[in-house]
């Protein structure tokens, strides 16, 4: 259905001449010029004066310190405790796994010195190893396939929905084998993946749902949070995360069992309940320091969080009086959003032809730090053949099972969004003011309208 034209061309008019920021009312969408010069209409790329002033910050500088922050990290390096592992009541790795359990809304959770390590642990807990597959996504950090191909098992790596930017489930199926043994959903950017139909065919074929929700902090499926819905659910904390410590990571369920298994691996094999040595293990423990700063910056998430909401809702508004640019679709089934990276959708068609590279150009010239919307095409990165090409690899798998794998390799649509319509914005640029969101769309309109000069 078209969008109202004369609102819109209107809106483009004006917004153009200024380029100075709008508001919402109650009529619709009208001009707040705070200042209009010979070189307002100008694109900043061509020599113009940028909607944004040289060296302000679109949000806020990212990650957030207080003082309360240094004084926790502080205490962390007096105690003497820097070294972690005896589980321990006092222990702030103790401390936050309680804590982000309950906030998570789960029984369980046991930190990792990593959002990668996190992963992996919890893929332990299910004894995936040497020729086992686990179905994910090429749409993701590296680090998802890195810690099913450091077990020395196959990432199956699915297209995505050229809608949500989510794995397609729909093509989760027919690349089942005898040797799957999970699926590895990813909530990209902090949108959240189709849970409804990746739990289905998870129950369909007795395969584990291990989460991935490094970026997703605080995403809801059907007013669950994510981490909570399948199995067991894994987080960074590395420092662009929208819970930032610098580095690690946790994992959560309601899962008793499982979240020992991961826990144990990550301490060398001990029990979290203080049962000694019975798992297999290894050191991936966070410092003390690391800890602290999660607890710290724990205290003010959900805070941070409400406001990035509030920024969002008033940006989709005016976004939805611009052809040609738009937030990427939502499943019915998630009711909250989380924040990392908030994908859009660009159509070069409603900008003169303008490829998405040079739109992303313009938009940075005018003080927007926008983004690529697609996180990676994984399929494509060099490393896994690096794996591939293991004598290891070459002994647990056959040359026939690695030259299909090889062939599979092929994600179209996502190398399609990658190339021609994703684009995002940093959760930190949603902390600011109002009037940011007006600067975004601000810069949007202006370059829609002098696109053709870019050509």
């Amino acid at each position: 259905m078209k969008k109202n034209l004369l609102t819109r061309r209107t809106f483009v008019k004006k917004t153009s001449v200024g380029a100075a920021g709008f508001a919402i009312t109650a009529g619709g969408i009208s001009p707040l010029f705070t200042s209009i010069n010979q070189n307002s209409d100008k694109l900043a790329l061509l020599g113009g004066n940028p909607v944004r002033s040289k060296g302000s910050v679109l949000g806020i500088k990212w990650p957030v310190i207080e003082e309360r922050d240094l004084e926790m990290y502080v205490d962390a390096f007096k105690n003497k405790m820097w070294s972690e592992h005896s589980n321990k009541k006092d222990e702030n790795g103790v401390q936050f796994q309680e804590q982000y359990a309950e906030f998570m809304g789960v029984k369980h959770c046991h930190v990792t010195n990593a959002g990668t390590m996190a992963l992996e642990a919890a893929q332990r807990a299910f004894d995936i190893g040497p020729g086992d597959e686990v179905i994910t996504q090429t749409n993701t950090f590296i680090a998802t396939a890195q810690s099913t191909l450091n077990l020395f098992a196959l990432p199956i790596l699915i297209d995505s929905d050229p809608e949500t930017f989510m794995i397609n489930p729909d093509l989760i199926e027919e690349r089942i084998t005898p040797r799957t043994r999970a699926i590895l959903p990813v909530h990209i950017g902090g949108a959240v993946a189709n849970m409804d139909k990746i739990l289905a065919i998870a129950k369909k074929h007795n395969l584990a749902v291990i989460e991935d929700c490094c970026q997703a902090h605080s995403a809801e499926w059907r007013n669950k949070k994510v981490g909570a819905v399948g199995d067991i659910g894994c987080f960074s904390f590395q420092q662009f995360k929208a819970l930032p410590a610098g580095e690690g990571g946790a994992v959560i369920s309601d899962n008793e069992y499982l979240v020992a298994r991961a826990g144990g691996y990550v301490n060398n094999g001990r029990d979290p309940h203080g049962k000694g040595r019975v798992f297999p293990g290894a050191n991936l423990r966070p410092t003390s320091f690391q800890s602290a700063n999660m607890i710290s910056q724990l205290m003010r998430h959900e805070e941070q969080n409400k406001i990035r909401d509030k920024n969002v809702a008033y940006l989709e508004k005016l976004l939805a009086e611009i052809d040609g640019i738009s937030p990427t679709k939502k499943y019915d089934g998630q009711t909250r959003r989380a924040y990392y990276a908030y994908q859009l959708v660009y159509d070069k068609e409603h900008f003169s032809g303008l490829p998405k590279a040079k739109f992303m150009e313009a938009l940075q010239a005018e003080g927007i730090p926008v983004k690529n919307g697609i996180d990676s095409n994984v399929h494509k990165d060099p490393s896994v053949d690096a794996y591939l090409n293991l004598d290891s690899f070459k002994r647990i798998f056959s040359q026939e099972r690695l030259d299909k794998y090889r062939r599979e390799r092929h994600c179209p649509v996502n190398e399609h969004l990658s190339e021609e319509k994703g684009i995002a914005l940093y959760h930190a640029v949603f902390l600011g003011p109002k009037k940011d969101m007006e600067d975004i769309v601000a810069a949007v309109v202006k370059i829609q309208k002098n696109a053709s000069k870019l050509m």
